[in-house]
């Protein structure tokens, strides 16, 4: 028992040590002035930004990456811009803080 119990602890802490930086929160992220797209995250790895919906994100150092995204009219491209979570909960890209919407879409006119 002893054993089965320490494998499934050594298993659990692999796991998490492989595991990248989380995505923020699922939702719809507007920007606090300016007129820019909002940001939408979803819970599988999935984010929209830049007009571009992407798949397989991974987020670390402030950048976010990923191999497949797609734009307007079908055409795939990689995704590489920064993108941070700040402590409150905000998001930081390309010079603009967003902030997570729970209102009726789409996001209230800057």
């Amino acid at each position: 028992m002893r054993i089965a119990y320490l494998a499934a602890v050594l298993a659990a802490l692999s796991s998490h040590a492989h595991a990248g930086p989380r995505l923020p929160a699922s939702g719809l992220y507007c920007p606090l002035g300016g007129v820019v797209p909002p940001i939408s995250v979803d819970g599988r790895g999935g984010l929209g930004i830049d007009l571009l919906d992407c798949e397989g994100v991974h987020l670390r150092r402030g950048r976010a990456r990923a191999q497949a995204c797609f734009a307007n009219g079908g055409s795939q491209v990689p995704l590489d811009v920064d993108l941070v979570m700040r402590r409150d909960g905000t998001l930081r890209h390309d010079g603009v803080t967003f902030r997570l919407y729970t209102g009726p879409r789409p996001c209230p006119a800057p």
